[in-house]
């Protein structure tokens, strides 16, 4: 469903957060910053003259499909050769069978009124259609390409009875009795799901997507956890050295109310969704000073946290000002920065407010709210930004992925299902002909880091899982690791970035764009306080693609597209 999730316990499934992984993501077929930490599956044959020299290689040795983030090839069974058949729960010989628990026709009507919501789209009719109904479609653009070892995806959807604990347990054992190898989930905030279902179906071995917790709890959980959506531990790591390196020690010039005095940092964070050690810890590594820590509340029941961040935020606001914050580093959602911006403008408070790049802070569809609800505030924002910036001479290219297998008037669209789907198969194909959770892991772990600040390009993310990104932990969620540095200008009119929606109010970012992300070579911050705030040395999106992006082309042999 929706683009934006807060960053804490939610209860909504991480598919629809992933939409931003791809909507605007296409680039060129660099090359990785670092080898893979963790080696492929030997029997998925990867680099072997068998895999290089398989069907769907391209010349390169990446599977040959219209996409940034092309994977190595992998082998294919030999002739006479089985899978192992029934190697886990959910697997067979001939399937693998995935169980989507998903809202309700009426509770997916309702949530596509949200912001940043949309709905796939069936393009024979152009007429809105149901998430159960994408994945077959977008798994058949996938399995053209992509390996699964003889095996098909069966897709069984599921639907929530209730979000108190007694249905969560009730919905984890109906998809049990299913016996899937894998649950993908996304249902809206208030329907089901939710830490007690996702650790219901994790006790039973079962794989599932599904966010709202932090890294090191899914490590606990491994091999059976992944949160798809946003790291937020990585936007901790990379704003404390973008903090410490580019900000500390000049004056808060593009504050409200301290231009001349040298800034003091404060923070505000979650109490759940982010492990903070991480911040603090590089904070102390790069001599980054923190006056004062403040941590607003997450429910558990998330019909309650709007409420909550408006009692909050008050008195967090009074604590910053109290102790002379002049620049706060926000790793908020943008329901808490409403409530922080509303009350900073009761305080008379302006300080320089720095968005840590943490769930889509730099999506204008919510900026324009913000601009709209605290225009004074939104003066002083600035910080890193994750997404992809518009580009104005093309539209969406895993649209266009999609197109180019099925012709571009048929099938059932949607950006938001493909995000798990390219995690899916790509960890299947890597797995090898054994597929169980703990190939699947090393399969997800061994695919190589690529694109954004990793292969030198500016209108993808890096992504990569497990220990590969090369941060202090592993890493479960699919984006966030890398970011660029813009600054919010009010006063132009344009495109946003992911909805590509026409208003005013736009982020800038300088660099040209580029993406800087910790231990990745040719991509480190450096230091010295970047250009904000000058229009002449910012941009907005891209006039065309950049070369460093440009996908190459290939033919689609056997598509519904090419077919007479």
């Amino acid at each position: 469903m929706g683009l934006l999730s807060a960053p804490g316990r939610t209860r909504r499934g991480g598919i629809a957060l992933l939409a931003v992984l791809v909507v605007t993501s296409v680039s060129a077929t660099a090359s990785v910053a670092r080898a893979t930490v963790v080696p492929p599956v030997s029997s998925a044959g990867v680099g072997t003259k068998a895999a290089l020299s398989s069907p769907e290689c391209a010349p390169d040795g990446k599977l040959a499909y219209p996409y940034p983030q092309r994977l190595p090839c992998t082998r294919p069974l030999k002739q006479g050769e089985g899978n192992g058949g029934a190697t886990s729960t959910g697997v067979t010989k001939d399937t693998i069978r995935i169980v989507l628990f998903l809202g309700t026709h009426e509770q997916q009507d309702a949530e596509r009124t949200r912001p940043g919501s949309s709905a796939p789209v069936d393009l024979a009719t152009n007429q809105p259609a149901y998430f159960e109904d994408s994945f077959p479609p977008w798994q058949e653009v996938l399995g053209h390409s992509f390996n699964s070892w003889g095996r098909e995806f069966e897709f069984v959807t599921v639907t929530p009875t209730g979000t108190d604990e007694a249905a969560q347990r009730a919905d984890a054992l109906t998809v049990a009795e299913k016996k899937p190898f894998a649950v993908v989930v996304n249902v809206p905030a208030t329907a089901g799901g939710g830490q007690v279902f996702a650790a219901e179906l994790v006790a039973k071995k079962i794989v599932v997507f599904f966010g709202g917790i932090t890294n090191e709890e899914a490590d606990r959980q491994a091999p059976y956890r992944y949160l798809g959506g946003f790291d937020n531990n990585a936007a901790g790591v990379n704003t404390a050295i973008f903090a410490a390196r580019q900000l500390q020690g000049e004056t808060a010039k593009w504050s409200g109310d301290f231009t001349s005095k040298k800034r003091v940092f404060g923070t505000i964070y979650p109490e759940s969704g982010i492990d903070w050690q991480f911040f603090e810890d590089t904070a102390k590594k790069e001599g980054l000073k923190v006056a004062e820590n403040v941590v607003y509340s997450v429910p558990l029941d998330t019909s309650e946290q709007a409420a909550k961040n408006q009692e909050e935020a008050p008195t967090l606001v009074t604590k910053l000002k109290d102790e002379g914050v002049t620049t706060v580093l926000l790793f908020t959602s943008f329901q808490m920065n409403q409530a922080l911006f509303k009350a900073a403008d009761a305080l008379e408070y302006h300080p320089e407010w720095v968005f840590s790049g943490m769930g889509a802070q730099d999506i204008e569809i919510t900026a324009r709210i913000l601009n709209g609800l605290a225009p004074e505030q939104m003066k002083h924002t600035f910080g890193l930004g994750n997404l992809p910036l518009y580009v104005d001479t093309i539209n969406d290219p895993q649209r266009a992925w999609f197109n180019w297998y099925w012709g571009g008037n048929q099938g059932i669209y949607s950006a938001a299902t493909f995000g798990t789907l390219h995690q899916l198969n790509g960890a299947v194909s890597f797995a090898g002909p054994k597929l169980t959770p703990k190939t699947f892991q090393q399969g997800m772990f061994s695919m190589p880091l690529r694109g954004g600040a990793a292969s030198k390009q500016l209108q993808s993310f890096m992504t990569g899982l497990g220990p590969t990104p090369g941060l202090p932990y592993n890493v479960y969620s699919q984006v966030g690791l890398d970011y660029a540095i813009m600054w919010w200008n009010p006063d132009i009119t344009g495109k946003g970035k992911i909805l590509f929606d026409e208003g005013k109010g736009r982020f800038m970012y300088v660099d040209g764009g580029k993406r800087y992300a910790v231990g990745v070579e040719g991509a480190e911050w450096k230091k010295g306080e970047p250009k904000l705030f000058d229009p002449s040395v910012a941009i907005a999106q891209f006039e065309e693609l950049p070369a460093s992006d440009k996908v190459p082309e290939f033919p689609c042999k056997g598509c519904p597209s090419t077919s007479s």
